[in-house]
């Protein structure tokens, strides 16, 4: 991933992105949070405008990823990628990770693509739960 200056040149929504290339972009860049929370910036600008009204600011985002229940998205060693599924309009994947003591833990993606002016065409996340991953039986 490329080292980018806050607020000026991260990535943003684009219709040129696939629902893939925007969840890779997500997980690469919370794999490479750093010490100013750069990957949780990143993933902030890809979260819906529904998502963004739900966590409210940036602030409030960082907490929420920096609590136990999503923490394992931060600065992990590997991930694997359960087939992505899309109708067109919603995506969804699994991504399981797994932390530098070899412990997984899995996320449902859900994104959509926008139809609002700003980011209309764009894909963006509307959700990310956590799942067990023995359930779906995807392994690092």
């Amino acid at each position: 991933m490329a080292n980018y200056q806050h607020t000026i040149d991260l990535p943003m929504p684009s219709p040129d992105l696939s629902p893939g290339e925007v969840i890779r972009l997500i997980i690469e860049s919370l794999q490479q949070n750093d010490a100013t929370d750069l990957g949780i910036e990143i993933t902030f600008n890809f979260a819906s405008p529904s998502n963004k009204t739900a966590s409210g600011p940036l602030s409030n985002y960082k907490q929420q990823v920096k609590k136990p229940l999503f923490m394992p998205m931060l600065n992990f060693s590997s991930y694997k990628t359960s087939e992505l599924v899309s109708d067109g309009s919603q995506a969804q994947q699994i991504i399981i990770i797994q932390n530098q003591v070899g412990t997984d833990a899995g996320f449902l993606f859900t994104l959509t693509k926008q139809s609002e002016s700003l980011y209309h065409d764009c894909w963006m996340t509307d959700s990310v739960r956590r799942i067990n991953p023995e359930v779906y039986g995807i392994a690092v």
